[in-house]
């Protein structure tokens, strides 16, 4: 393979799915070898890091020799700037998108079209191998950016729709029902308030298909989408940068979207752990080529898995993800607010004048907001963010929002951006999955998640 390749629809809805493990690991091989030296002759910023390193091309024979290469994160992509990206290739010809944000710092990606259409597919296999079709109608809660990002297959004939996270519970519910919903994907958090509405008024919305991403789908989330929508959720683990990663299939296994990405368990050091152990998420993405990611550290927990799946998908499996346990944050009057919408206040004043940021609670009316200013700060897009979270929360709730020259991080290297202080015995159950997943973790799985 001594050029760049891009999967189909069919490659990636039906003829890579059944690749056995030995066809599929020799087509990476070959992938993975062509976008190693594409980078090093292309992309500066690996030339750089890996020169620097000592690490020569020569070195690296296989897939298995990965972990020699240093890893890379958000914080280094984004210092990186244009040396990140490919040479030769105007960023402004690229179609842009930006992450979350939920470690503290967004990243935006800039990705050629074929690149895209990549990522978008990797979605699309995960529903459609769940039984999702084009004709069902399906109803997805996406930010803004994702709602406008629909490709030429999906706006000829799919039927499809959005709901924001923004948008009241009344106003989610009645799109719900007026689209005549069937499958519904979106964000864990946003689905998870949908779904405790819908009980908390004693009803209940069957669906085909229920496809929470995003956020770590603890046991009393998945039970209370079950019951709200009378089906099984299949998690979704991704990232935007990313695309999927791996799906739960019918038989609720997690596979790894192997033909488009290399995962990785490691340690600290970032040294493969043995199968079956848990360590952070490393991915490399095979088919992104304007901007490498290799080794790129998610800071998520996981394992890997070498039992197989009798849902027909060949793909290897892996655990769910543990390191993702994002709180709720309720509102003076009860109300509980998904992290989600956290992410998203600058949506609407044409993007984030922030580099970093973190939000902690200290009571439900008072929070403090802070954040690293981007080198081309807006003042008036930050005033527009705070003012998003006062009408989220209620008129009376005080947000301050101090500069800080960083945001810190835990002792084990990872960064949050949404702190509670406040008890969860003394806001009446309001995060009440805090105490069972901490009990359920091994104190190394929650030192790691802390």
């Amino acid at each position: 393979m001594e050029e760049r390749f891009y999967p189909s629809l069919i490659d990636i809805l039906f003829r890579n799915p059944r690749k056995d493990a030995a066809q599929l690991r020799a087509e990476n091989e070959k992938q993975f070898q062509y976008l190693l030296r594409h980078a090093y002759e292309r992309v500066p910023y690996y030339r750089r890091l890996w020169d620097e390193a000592g690490i020569s091309l020569g070195e690296i024979k296989s897939i298995n020799d990965l972990s020699k290469l240093p890893m890379v994160d958000k914080e280094t992509i984004v210092a990186a700037g244009n040396d990140a990206l490919e040479q030769g290739v105007d960023p402004e010809t690229m179609d842009t998108m930006s992450t979350s944000g939920t470690s503290g710092r967004a990243i935006t990606m800039r990705r050629v079209i074929k690149e895209i259409r990549v990522v978008r597919r990797s979605y699309l296999r995960s529903l459609f191998k769940n039984g999702a079709r084009p004709w069902h109608r399906n109803l997805t809660m996406a930010s803004t950016w994702l709602s406008n990002k629909k490709g030429w297959f999906i706006s000829k004939f799919a039927k499809t729709h959005h709901i924001f996270p923004k948008d009241s519970l009344d106003d989610q519910l009645k799109t719900l029902r007026e689209f005549k919903t069937q499958n519904l994907m979106g964000q864990t958090g946003g689905l998870f308030l949908l779904a405790r509405e819908l009980l908390r008024r004693g009803e209940t919305y069957p669906l085909n298909i229920l496809a929470p991403t995003g956020a770590t789908l603890m046991p009393q989330m998945r039970a209370a989408l079950r019951e709200a929508f009378c089906t099984e959720p299949r998690d979704l683990y991704g990232a935007v940068e990313l695309g999927a990663i791996s799906w739960q299939c019918k038989a609720g296994n997690y596979h790894v979207d192997a033909d488009r990405m290399l995962v990785e368990i490691v340690d600290t050091e970032g040294k493969p752990v043995p199968v079956g152990e848990t360590g952070q998420v490393v991915c490399t993405t095979l088919h992104g080529y304007s901007l490498p990611l290799i080794r790129y550290r998610l800071r998520d927990v996981a394992s890997l898995s070498n039992e197989t799946c009798s849902c027909g998908v060949k793909f290897p499996l892996m655990g769910p993800v543990h390191g993702r346990i994002n709180d709720f944050l309720p509102t003076p009057t009860g109300e509980l607010v998904s992290p989600h919408f956290l992410y998203h206040i600058f949506d609407h004043v044409g993007g984030s004048p922030v580099k970093e940021w973190r939000i902690i609670q200290h009571a439900p009316d008072r929070m403090t907001y802070e954040y690293v200013p981007e080198d081309n700060f807006n003042q008036a897009a930050l005033e527009g963010g705070m003012d998003a979270i006062r009408e989220r929360f209620g008129g009376n709730i005080d947000v301050k929002a101090v500069q800080v020259e960083s945001v810190p991080m835990t002792p084990n290297g990872k960064r949050t951006c949404i702190v509670s202080e406040l008890n969860p015995e003394s806001i009446d159950g309001m995060r009440p999955w805090d105490k069972e997943a901490q009990a359920g973790m091994s104190e190394e799985l929650a030192a790691l998640s802390s």
